[in-house]
């Protein structure tokens, strides 16, 4: 890979065409990692099995990091709990976060992928990696306008997930005992919101 890619940081998709065409790669990247696993993985097959060209891989995604690490940024931007929510924002926040380690782990390849993935990028970018998860996890909690101890709780267990997930995907735990860690997790970390209903509307005014 020339070292002009490496350096060069991302284009961003703006018009709906663009974006229609990273979400094809990406959908490409997830089949190919969950059957392939990172490493087996080859930018050619992105860009021909996603109907675009190798440039415009490269273009948005210059390297592999780049895109598994984009492909956990899209996953969890959309992830949802896997039920309906209940207005407490304990047991649904609870619900977010075990159903998202169950759903990676069941594809443990993709999983390691987007692990390792992030891990790079962290390690080459001074650029602070957000892969929105905090957000989701106020969203889902009913907490529109957080205060800082409220932020630091969502950012605990962002990071609590991210550990419990590490050490899944090298397999010091097993997905079933994930699930439970993260659910003990929650319970305790979680403990400030217990009482709390959600009130996204009148967030904001409080």
């Amino acid at each position: 890979m020339p070292r002009a890619l490496l350096d060069r940081e991302p284009a961003t998709p703006k018009t709906p065409a663009q974006i229609d065409r990273c979400e094809r790669i990406l959908a490409t990247a997830a089949r190919l990692g969950a059957r392939h696993g990172l490493e087996e993985v080859r930018m050619q097959d992105v860009a021909d099995q996603s109907a675009v060209s190798i440039t415009t891989v490269y273009r948005y995604y210059p390297t592999k990091h780049h895109l598994f690490a984009a492909l956990l940024f899209h996953y969890t931007q959309a992830a949802a709990p896997p039920g309906p929510t209940t207005g407490n924002p304990v047991a649904d926040v609870t619900e977010l976060m075990v159903g998202i380690i169950r759903a990676m782990l069941s594809r443990p390849q993709l999983a390691r992928a987007m692990i390792t993935s992030v891990n790079a990028r962290r390690a080459e970018s001074t650029a602070g990696g957000d892969y929105n998860l905090r957000r989701n996890i106020l969203g889902v909690a009913g907490i529109a306008a957080p205060k800082p101890d409220q932020t630091q709780i969502a950012l605990l267990l962002e990071q609590c997930a991210y550990g419990i997930l590490s050490w899944a995907i090298t397999g010091e735990t097993t997905p079933e005992q994930a699930e439970r860690d993260m659910r003990r997790a929650c319970e305790l970390l979680l403990a400030p919101w217990r009482g709390r209903t959600r009130t996204r509307r009148n967030e904001g005014n409080r």
